[in-house]
């Protein structure tokens, strides 16, 4: 099942998290299985990492990419925190970390690349056919570049732009509260 609270992850304010709703979407958008091979391009805080490691099971596997040493021993704290075994942190930036991967995998998600159009390339070069490459994205100039770079790769690339209100209780009642809108981009490999 996927959703884990996002309270439920040990935190840094410094490092960024993907939130629980957008993680729910974009595993859904990936079609994650039982026993698939899962890459996290910018694992961050690691929830992406935990959320897919608990969901492909003690079959699949789940490579975390991170270059921050902060993040990457968030990433780690978090994976322990849910005792999961099946995941492998690559500590290094995309597209160079991608190398260390040595076998073919069924989804990538990319939460954060500064070299992007160079890691959706190397990302092709370890998905299997009808694999799944997924991101997300907070400027508009991330989205459209890799909506470009994906149609370009023969992906038939979407999009989805998602917002997102929580609620907070007032005095009064409750307050929605808007966060930052994200886009989830998502194709498949021919």
């Amino acid at each position: 099942m996927l959703g884990i609270p996002d309270e439920m992850f040990i935190r840094d304010e410094k490092i960024p998290m993907t939130k629980e709703e957008i993680r729910v979407l974009a595993l859904s958008k990936a079609k994650l299985f039982h026993g698939a091979k899962f890459v996290d391009i910018g694992s961050g805080t690691g929830s992406v990492t935990v959320e897919a490691g608990l969901y492909v099971g003690s079959k699949g596997k789940v490579y975390a990419i991170e270059k921050d040493p902060n993040a990457v021993e968030l990433t780690r704290k978090n994976i322990e925190k849910f005792d999961l075994h099946n995941v492998t942190i690559i500590q290094g930036e995309s597209p160079d970390a991608l190398k260390e991967i040595r076998e073919e995998v069924d989804v990538i998600f990319v939460g954060g690349s500064e070299r992007l159009e160079d890691s959706l390339v190397a990302s092709d070069e370890i998905l299997k056919k009808k694999g799944r490459i997924v991101l997300d994205a907070i400027l508009l100039e991330t989205a459209v570049k890799a909506m470009e770079i994906l149609n370009s790769m023969n992906y038939n690339p979407q999009i989805i732009e998602v917002i997102v209100a929580k609620g907070m209780k007032t005095s009064k009642g409750y307050a929605m509260l808007s966060r930052n809108p994200i886009f989830i981009i998502y194709g498949e490999k021919p």
